[in-house]
């Protein structure tokens, strides 16, 4: 049959030669062709059913068996190339193992030789703990000896108190005897009474000068039941006295320790108690026993003086105490420490006088060391004051200070907190029974300052320092007591070294080297070999034997040897800077070392200055070391007190110098003057800056200088910018002054500046040589700055700015210049600003403007300068012939010049792949492999579309197939078939998809896991989901975008559809389906746009209404656009769908109630806060209703009237008229009282009631004016707020409604029964089943009816068709039409409103954002153009653990320029401030033409606002957009024109592309203003990002008002300041958020065990009966979650999972047995109550069954 194939007749004989399978016919030779398959010729029949090779008859194969030795070779291949693979892996795994091997054999050793480091400090360590640990016990011995000591004392308190009354019972008898004898003589008798009785009357006088006496006697008398005139020192009985002792033990040592007295209590205390102390001291007759108790009560005043506060004031106190008792219990009369001293010392016998003082204070000193160590463990400035006293008496016993120098080192050593005063006293006592001499004392006392030798300091023999000093030789002491002390100290060397190695960050070769050096020193101790001091170079040897002869130098001249601290910071500061001259700031290197350092530099061949912070430091260090100097053969010099030039020449020819850093720069500059005058040789010194002088900067001061005509501008602006630093840290000021100084010691140039060049040439005339000499100054300075920086630093530094800040406003100064040139010396800033150009760059470039370019009014230079600031040129750019900006300046002409720039900057050319894949790179945000794969993949496509080859790759068919494949090449293929379709169904074939468009489609494509792209705004994040989503539907999936809004997902499914329906995906919307068939349509869908909202909704419908709207769509993949609003700002948001309640409409008359009480309140600002005003009352009602009258005489509004009559604040009679008069005459009484009055009147009250009152009045503008302060300042006393008003009346104020709601909550519970109940025409009557609800949620529903109060229509919210709908004005600024806020807030702005009430809604059903997008597990992707911080990203990685982030570089450099931002005090400055900004920017000036502006407001309200100030004023067209409907967004599609303005809230913020006109770009592109400070950073950079879109320019900034600030950001001065605050709140707010989270995952763990019983309903029930049943359910539920509430926000799991799991089983019980038993009666079972609802009710109506 030769019109058909062979195999059309073959039948069963037609089979597979290998399989047998049996194959079917070929009817005709068009199903027949021939082919070349992998190299083998074959017949094809029926398109591929089976094969037949040529030549080989008979020998069919069907497709598996044909294509098996295909795949076997494939797969051998691909194993092959697997094994090829593994091997190459393998063989890098061990590259990699060995080389881990040896970084581990590395960090192995460097472990090993740090632990044996850390071993050896840590040894040195323990031994020092030990030590301390040594010393801390024998401390807490003697401490617990001391303790026990004052526990004798106590026991024995009473025996010593009757011995102390025996003794005063035994004067009083023997003055009576003395009376009797001697009674005929009464002025005889007189006297003796006074000195053994009567002496007590002399005191009595001097406690009346003391406020505090009253008081103390008052408690004294209370404590001892005596009366208080009994506790006169007078006469005081011998009973008496003993009670007056114990009641001062009991307050002292307990009472006032929990309840401190005043201070005048506690000092006329210190008073009484020394003046006991006086009275029980035995004192001859001839002394006068009142002069002495007045020098004790003096001294003791003076101590009190240096108490810093009550807590100080009450140790002192207990301390005169304890010395009282001393001198009680003194048995045996011994000598104190001080009293030994002063003996000593003395020539002559001292006096009673002279000693009491001595003695008195070195009891009272060791006192003090009791009371106050047992509190801190710092010496207090009173514990030193008294040992001030001390010394100063013991000094001036002989009328002579010959022991002055020892005393002072005694002082000394306790200032610095080494030795305690007591301590000190003891060393000093032991040291003056062993030395005659003060200069022996004084040498101790400074080997005890050298060495740090401290009381717990022990010898060899284990003997502190007073017993060393007890046993030894006086003659020997000194030089045994050096060696002991030299010894000790050298076995520290390692432990020193280690310290300086960790602090001065030393590698191991450098402490190795000073080791060295050091340890040689001690071999020559004092015997220094003789050696030459001039070297030519300094290694270790030369720098040992420096060093041994400077320690001898110090030796001779001090008598003691430097320590190895010395030694140690000598060889840091020699070792690290050998050759240099040297610039030094000092921080802890001691005199010695600093005086040792600069004699090495004078043998280095360099001169030193040390510059110190005070006059008086200069002259005690140039005499205490000027010895030293001399003795090395050195001059030295104080800088101070020079009077001529001459002078000068002759200090500064020293070698050393000492003097005060303002007089070293005053020197300076002097001398730099007559440099630049004369060409005299510049001076080169180097210098060693003491730290001290840098933290004390703000004094700073050059009024030498300033005296100068020539100087004092120069001085003026120095000083200026030295205080400034102030706020720096050390580094920064110490950089500053070295580069002054340097510029200082350095030749100027004859040639002048630029910067006067520049400013001769924009005044044209000269300068004066002052202004000559500052700006050449303050050049030279910038210039040494900027050298100084360290390479590759590319911030600029804050010297250098505030440099140029004095050049450019010093320049302005000198040439009075106009506003053009204030402008341009304005644009300079503004590059300096945003880090364009470096300040001496920006120097440079005004120089070369000034210079090529400068015309009259400088508007060639402003045009330049715009276009800079425009395209954000920096110092960097070139053009294409690599030309820079100066280059341009200096050979172009100006003309030429501008249309090179302007063509230049419009035409530059967009980033090349290698630029963008460069910069990811160093981001470090994508691993090396996936980077590889995109770039070979982009290369490849970008290649395609240069050379139109890809319009060829159009095989859809091919490209599904190979979009399973993540190989390289199957991808290549892939995006060239979809970058075609884009060329060819949206850009119609004008353009392509940008490289990084492709590069980010690659970074999705090649992700395993879920994705966040950041894209720049504008940078076509649309175009790159598109691809994506399709991406994955050839994969097999079904794909859900979700956008912010429903406009922008509508906007991008329509623009997107041609390019989805060319490769036949189905593609659909879900925020515009109004019935569930629509919505099933929807999601059959491949790919759905729509909000979270849409998308969770219908996720509700499915699991909880068990409507079939999404039945066989999986979770498989989400994209999210713009991400960070949708994972971040609504992170933790609850979408719900609406489930009416009929019970919940009884709630509506509580809801009623209680607004019928708030809206009584108001809220009022002062300003800088907010206060709840309460309902206006009569003044005296208003102020008996705020107080507590329990404790005072008040029992009525009245008596508070009558003391208002007292007070002539109204007149007499005026309480009786009130009282007798109706509510008419009342208030028309009260209009008579004046408003000032009633002020006075609140501070007349204070004298009758335990309050403070601060008062308040309203201003012009509606504020808080206030008029009056609470006179307390404590929280013992409260303080009331009123705000007084006219007509007698005031209204209470509090902080918080807070204090309201819990008393309103209260009062309204008690006006509610519940059922069962009796009828009550005083209460309303509510179903018993809502009884826990209400008693749950009341005091919510009142707090959100005073935030009801609060909430701003146009702000908060907008009324629709008589609907509430709230605005999400802080984020992306849309009205929720479909969204209700709940617990009663959505109703309380209905009534606000007089709107119809709807029904207060229980939430039922809900899904978070959190748990819907989970539900993807690892398919989430996403874009945005503002990702956030790295907080956030981590943030979003906990939440969505497989999710990795990436910022993707613009495609082309952005030119967005940010000017800086604005913050205005009052509404009205910033109305005038945005209108200002936006004429100015929108009009045409001298150097450009008009711009249009977009102005973004935080609410509607300010959005209209600023429309109205605007409107008159635009010269285009002004658009208001507040609406996301498509009317609102059609007028913002609108090409916008120079002078256009758009007025937005923060709809236009995000996803909005706002068009402009070429030309608008051309003179500096779309200005925004973002008029308040966005919630964060985020949203900010959403707005900006309208502008500066796909290269274009743009500029924004921001103008914000203080008065609309929240109250966390009222303390901000600037934006600057607030929006640090913003992100620290941002930060907290994360924290914040994952609380919230936990909260929503138990709420969405208890809404799924809800669901399970759900579905178990729908599973046994039908009909009506599941109807009922799920109604009641649902019924049950809401309530159920809102009685809840509060143990779900305490995350009470467990009990909350339990208690549902009853009740659900309970409820259901009831339900099924009560279904065919319905009866209507009231019961309190909420599941009865809502059958019956449900069943008599409107909610299924037409299936009620019977009973």
């Amino acid at each position: 049959m030769g019109n058909v194939p062979s195999e059309a007749n073959m039948g069963d004989r037609l089979r597979c030669y290998k399989c047998n399978r049996v194959l079917p016919p070929c009817w005709s030779f068009d199903n027949l062709r021939q082919d070349v398959i992998h190299g083998h010729h074959v017949h094809v029949f029926n398109g591929g059913e089976y094969y037949r090779e040529i030549g080989y008859n008979d020998l069919y194969q069907c497709p598996d068996c044909f294509y098996k030795p295909i795949r076997d070779a494939e797969r051998r291949r691909e194993e092959e190339e697997k094994r090829r693979r593994e091997e190459e892996r393998r063989r890098e795994e061990e590259r990699r193992e060995e080389e881990r091997r040896r970084e581990e054999e590395r960090k192995r050793k460097e472990e090993e030789r740090r632990k044996e480091e850390e071993r050896k400090r840590r040894e040195e360590q323990r031994r020092r703990e030990e030590e301390q640990q040594r010393t801390e016990e024998e401390r807490k011995k003697r401490e617990e000896e001391r303790r026990k000591q004052e526990e004798q004392q106590r026991r024995e308190e009473e025996r010593k108190k009757e011995e102390l009354s025996q003794r005063i019972q035994e004067s009083r008898e023997r003055a009576k005897e003395q009376y009797e004898k001697q009674q005929r003589s009464r002025q005889e008798y007189q006297s003796k009474h006074n000195v053994l009785i009567g002496h007590l009357d002399d005191f009595e006088a001097d406690y009346k000068s003391y406020s505090g006496k009253d008081e103390l006697l008052e408690i004294l008398s209370s404590k001892c039941n005596i009366e208080a005139s009994d506790l006169s020192l007078t006469a005081p009985k011998a009973d008496v006295l003993g009670k007056i002792l114990s009641a001062l033990d009991k307050l002292l040592f307990d009472e006032w320790l929990y309840d401190p007295p005043s201070a005048s209590t506690l000092l006329h205390a210190q008073v009484y108690i020394t003046e006991l102390c006086v009275l029980t001291v035995e004192i001859p007759e001839e002394v006068s026993r009142e002069n002495i108790c007045n020098h004790m009560q003096s001294l003791v005043e003076t101590i009190s003086q240096s108490a810093c506060n009550i807590s100080e004031s009450l140790e002192l106190t207990q301390a005169v105490y304890l010395t009282l008792m001393h001198y009680i219990s003194e048995n045996e009369k011994s000598d104190t420490d001080a009293v030994v001293i002063a003996k000593t010392w003395s020539k002559e016998e001292l006096t009673i006088e002279q000693l009491f003082p001595v003695g008195f204070l070195s009891i009272l000193i060791s006192s003090m060391h009791g009371t106050v160590g047992k509190t801190s463990v710092f010496i207090l400035k009173m514990e030193i004051q008294c040992l001030r006293l001390l010394i100063s008496t013991l000094v001036n016993l002989n009328g002579k200070e010959t022991h002055y120098a020892s005393t002072e080192m005694i002082l000394g050593l306790v200032e610095i907190d080494q030795w305690t005063p007591m301590e000190a006293v003891n060393l000093l006592k032991a040291m003056a029974l062993k030395c005659t001499q003060d200069v022996s004392i004084a040498k101790v006392l400074k080997l005890v300052e050298v060495y740090d030798v401290s009381p717990i300091w022990t010898d060899d023999s284990g003997r502190s320092l007073v017993q060393a000093l007890d046993s030894a030789d006086s003659e020997s002491f000194y030089q045994d007591f050096h060696k002991i002390l030299k010894k000790k100290d050298e076995s520290h060397l390692d432990a020193a070294l280690a310290d300086i190695k960790m602090s001065q960050k030393l590698d191991d070769s450098r402490i190795n080297e000073m080791k060295t050096i050091i340890t040689g020193v001690f071999q020559f101790s004092e015997n220094v070999p003789e050696a030459p001091l001039k070297y030519e170079t300094f290694d270790a040897n030369t720098l040992q034997n420096l060093l041994s002869q400077l320690c001898k130098a110090v030796f001779d001249t001090k008598g003691w040897w430097p320590t190895v601290k010395h030694m140690v910071q000598w060889c840091v500061l020699v070792l690290t800077g050998k050759t240099e001259v040297p610039q030094l700031v000092s921080s802890e290197e001691d005199p010695c070392v600093i005086s040792m350092f600069a004699a090495t530099q004078f043998y280095m061949g360099h001169k030193i200055d040390i510059m110190l912070n005070s006059d008086s430091d200069t002259e005690d260090q140039t005499k205490e070391w000027s010895d030293f100097y001399n003795s090395l053969g050195i001059s030295v010099r104080a800088n101070i007190n020079k009077q001529t030039d001459s002078s000068f020449m002759s200090v500064y020819g020293a070698d050393i110098i000492y003097g005060k850093l303002e007089d070293f720069v005053t020197d300076y500059f002097l001398y730099w003057k007559e440099n630049i005058k004369t060409q005299i040789p510049h001076l080169v010194r180097g210098f060693i800056l003491e730290e001290k002088c840098l933290t004390a900067l703000d004094t700073f001061d050059l009024s030498r200088l300033k005296d100068s005509d020539s100087l004092d501008y120069t001085a003026d602006v120095l000083q200026k910018t030295v205080w400034k630093f102030q706020t720096e840290d050390m580094e920064q000021r110490g950089r500053f002054i070295k580069a002054v100084f340097q510029v200082l010691r350095t030749n100027s140039t004859s040639t002048e500046a630029n910067i006067t060049n520049i400013t001769k040439c924009i005044s044209g005339k000269d300068l004066l040589p002052k202004e000559m000499f500052s700006l050449t100054f303050l050049e030279n300075l910038l210039k040494v700055i900027t050298s100084e920086n360290k390479a590759g630093k590319t911030i600029t530094s804050t010297a250098e700015k505030w440099c140029l800040e004095s050049i450019l406003a010093s320049s302005k100064q000198m040439t009075a210049s106009n506003k053009q040139t204030s402008e341009v010396f304005q644009m300079i800033s503004n590059l300096e600003e945003k880090n364009l150009w470096s300040p001496l760059e920006l120097l440079n470039l005004l120089g070369a403007l000034i210079n090529h370019h400068h015309n009259e009014g400088c508007i060639s230079i402003m045009k330049i300068l715009h276009l800079m600031e425009t395209y954000r040129v920096s110092s960097k750019w070139t053009d294409k012939k690599m030309q820079s900006v100066i280059s341009l300046l200096e050979t172009c002409k100006t003309v030429n010049l501008i249309q090179h720039l302007e063509k230049s900057l419009e035409d530059e050319e967009i980033k090349t792949i290698d630029t963008l894949f460069d910069e990811i790179r160093e981001m470090k945000d994508i691993g090396e492999e996936t980077l590889s794969k995109s770039y070979e993949i982009v290369s490849h496509v970008t290649d395609l579309i240069k050379t139109g080859e890809i319009k060829t790759h159009s095989n859809i068919e091919k490209a599904k197939d190979l979009s399973q494949s993540m190989e390289t090449a199957d991808l290549k293929e892939v995006l060239a078939v979809f970058c075609n379709a884009v060329n060819l169904k949206i850009a119609e074939g004008k353009w392509w998809p940008r490289i990084n468009q492709m590069i980010s489609w690659c970074l999705l494509a090649l992700s395993d896991n879920g994705k966040l792209l950041e894209m720049g705004t504008g940078e076509g994040k649309s175009c790159v989901i598109a691809m994506f989503a399709a991406l994955r539907v050839f994969r097999g999936e079904k794909v859900d975008v979700v956008s912010s809004s429903s406009v922008l997902c509508q906007r991008d499914a329509e623009e997107w559809e041609n390019f989805y329906s060319y490769f036949g995906i189905t593609v659909d919307t879900n925020t515009n389906k109004t019935d569930d068939k629509s919505r099933k349509e929807c999601y059959q869908k491949d790919i759905i746009y729509g909000t979270i909202e849409a998308f969770a909704a219908d996720h509700l419908r499915q699991i909880f209404e068990m409507k079939d709207v999404r039945p066989d769509r999986r979770y498989e993949c989400i994209i999210i656009d713009e991400v960070d609003s949708l994972l971040l700002d609504q992170g933790v948001q609850l979408t719900y769908l609406s489930s009416p309640m009929v019970s919940m409409e009884h709630l509506n008359t509580i809801l009623a109630m209680i607004w019928s009480h708030v809206q009584q309140y108001g809220f009022l600002s002062s300003g800088d806060q907010t206060f709840v005003q309460c309902p206006p009352a009569s003044f005296f009602k208003a102020i008996f209703d705020s107080i507590n009258t329990e404790e005072t005489e008040i029992d009525d509004p009245l008596d508070i009237l009558r003391i208002a009559e007292e007070t002539n604040t109204v007149p007499q009679g005026f309480t009786e008229d009130i009282h007798k008069g109706d509510k008419k005459d009342i208030i028309e009484k009260l209009k008579t009282v004046n408003q000032d009055a009633m002020i006075n009147f609140f501070e007349e009250m204070e004298d009758y009631v335990p309050y403070g009152f601060t008062v308040y009045t309203l201003n012009d503008e509606g504020l808080l004016n206030l008029r009056k302060l609470s006179p307390y300042n404590t929280n013992q006393i409260p303080d009331l707020k009123f705000l007084v008003l006219d007509g007698g009346l005031c209204c209470p104020l509090y902080n918080s409604e807070e204090i309201l709601i819990k008393p309103i909550a209260e009062l309204i519970s008690e006006k509610i029964q519940y059922t069962p109940c009796t009828n009550s025409n005083d209460k309303i009557c509510i179903p018993g089943f809502l009884r826990n609800l209400i008693e749950t949620k009341m005091s919510l529903w009142v707090e959100n009816a005073f935030l009801a109060i609060q909430l701003k229509e146009g702000r908060d919210y907008v009324l629709e068709n008589n609907n509430v709908c709230p605005v999400d004005f802080r984020s992306t600024g849309i009205i929720e039409l479909n969204k209700k806020w709940g617990d009663g807030l959505q109703q309380f702005v209905e009534i606000k409103h007089q709107l119809k009430l709807s029904t207060i809604s229980a939430v039922t059903n809900y899904v978070s954002n959190v748990s819907f997008f989970q539900k993807y597990q690892r398919k989430i992707y996403g874009t945005t153009g503002t990702l956030g911080s790295e907080k956030d990203i981590l943030f979003l990685q906990d939440l969505y653990p497989s999710l990795s982030a990436c910022r993707m570089p613009t495609f082309n450099r952005k030119k967005l320029y940010e000017v800086q931002g604005t913050l205005k005090t009052t509404s009205k400055e910033w109305k005038s401030e945005i209108k200002q900004v936006v004429m100015a920017e929108i009009s045409t000036n001298s150097y450009r033409e008009g711009r249009a502006a977009l102005v973004i407001c935080e609410t509607i309200n300010k959005a209209k606002e600023i429309h109205e100030e605007l409107k008159n004023s635009i010269p285009g067209k002004i658009i208001l957009y507040c609406r996301s409907d498509k009317e609102s967004l059609s007028k913002i599609e609108k090409v916008l024109d120079p002078g256009d303005v758009i007025v937005a809230t923060n709809l236009a913020g995000r996803g909005t592309d706002i068009k402009v006109s070429k030309q608008v770009n051309k003179n500096g592109g779309l200005f925004v203003i973002l008029s308040f400070l966005s919630e964060n950073t985020r949203v900010e950079l959403q707005a900006f990002g309208r502008t500066a879109r796909k290269g274009k320019p743009g500029s924004a900034q921001i103008i914000m008002c203080a008065e609309h600030m929240q109250h966390d950001f009222r303390s901000a001065i600037s934006v600057e300041e607030a929006k640090s605050i913003r992100d620290r709140l941002a930060a907290e707010k994360i924290n914040y958020m994952m609380n919230d989270i936990s909260e929503m995952n138990l709420r969405e763990d208890l809404f799924s065990a809800y669901c399970e019983t759900l579905h178990d309903i729908y599973k046994k029930t039908d009909g009506d009966d599941r109807k009922v049943i799920v109604a009641i359910m649902n019924e049950f539920w809401g309530i159920w979650l809102q009685i809840k509430s509060e143990d779900i926000e305490q995350q009470k799991k467990s009990e909350l999972q339990q208690s549902l799991r009853m009740d659900l089983s309970e409820a259901r019980q009831q339900t099924s047995s009560k279904l065919h038993h319905v009866q209507a009666f009231i019961t309190t079972s909420i599941l009865e109550m809502c059958f019956w609802m449900i069943k008599n009710g409107n909610m299924v109506p037409g299936y009620l069954k019977k009973p």
